[in-house]
């Protein structure tokens, strides 16, 4: 059963006050907005290509009430980070559900998304999680700006946010090989990663054949949390 509140509220928002706070002296500022249009124009203008299916209000009808997304901004005044979050609920597992919404979604926007496994490897960690769930993508940071305190901040700020805004039961995201086994994403606050969850035959352009689970569960969320308040050095 969904845990009704956040479990530490205070100490919450002490730490996005503190991440929030790191990145403007990094030389960066932080915008949040829940206007999907204007997300896909962001990322259009930032890299010349739209967002993918799970943020495309053309085939989601998103309301600000299941969708937020992210921006970090340099003092010029160029974009150098996304990110973007959806709220979903299914009473199904996300090893049954995730993998129709990832082609379903594809298919109302005329993309070809063919799996070679019917399901996720047995066993997966999917098959147990389900409930109140919110899904993490487009993450992208300038590869100019080669910052990995900057993606950590960003990426941890956004789980806190989807936490305080939704309390899941918890967050996903899909990543490619290179990106799972470099690190990066237990760097970013997700506390499982598994290999293979999608496994594609044929995938539009921009997608590896096979991908890879990450999942932040609540109470690794609120770990995070409690660890960033009482460590003696920023997290």
């Amino acid at each position: 059963m969904s845990q009704l509140c956040v479990e530490d509220p205070l100490g919450t928002a002490k730490v996005c006050a503190a991440l929030v706070a790191e990145l403007e002296q990094m030389g960066y500022s932080v915008q949040v907005g829940a206007d999907a249009q204007k997300f896909n124009a962001t990322k259009i203008d930032t890299l010349h290509k739209p967002v993918s299916p799970f943020f495309d209000a053309d085939v989601c009808n998103f309301t600000p009430e299941r969708f937020f997304w992210m921006s970090v901004t340099a003092a010029s005044g160029a974009t150098v980070a996304l990110q973007a979050f959806r709220y979903d609920y299914t009473d199904t597992s996300l090893a049954d559900w995730g993998p129709n919404l990832t082609i379903g979604l594809a298919m109302r926007r005329q993309e070809l998304m063919v799996p070679t496994n019917a399901a996720p490897p047995r066993n997966s960690i999917a098959e147990r999680i389900r409930g109140k769930l919110v899904y993490h993508g487009e993450f992208w940071i300038d590869q100019h700006v080669r910052n990995r305190k900057l993606a950590e901040k960003f990426s941890r700020l956004g789980l806190i946010l989807s936490l305080i805004k939704w309390n899941p039961d918890a967050v996903w995201s899909l990543s490619s090989s290179r990106m799972a086994t470099h690190g990066h994403l237990n760097r970013m606050g997700y506390n499982y990663i598994e290999k293979g969850f999608l496994r594609w035959q044929w995938a539009t352009d921009g997608i590896d054949l096979t991908e890879w689970l990450n999942i932040a569960e609540r109470h690794a969320i609120e770990q995070m949390i409690n660890e960033m308040i009482t460590s003696p050095v920023p997290a």
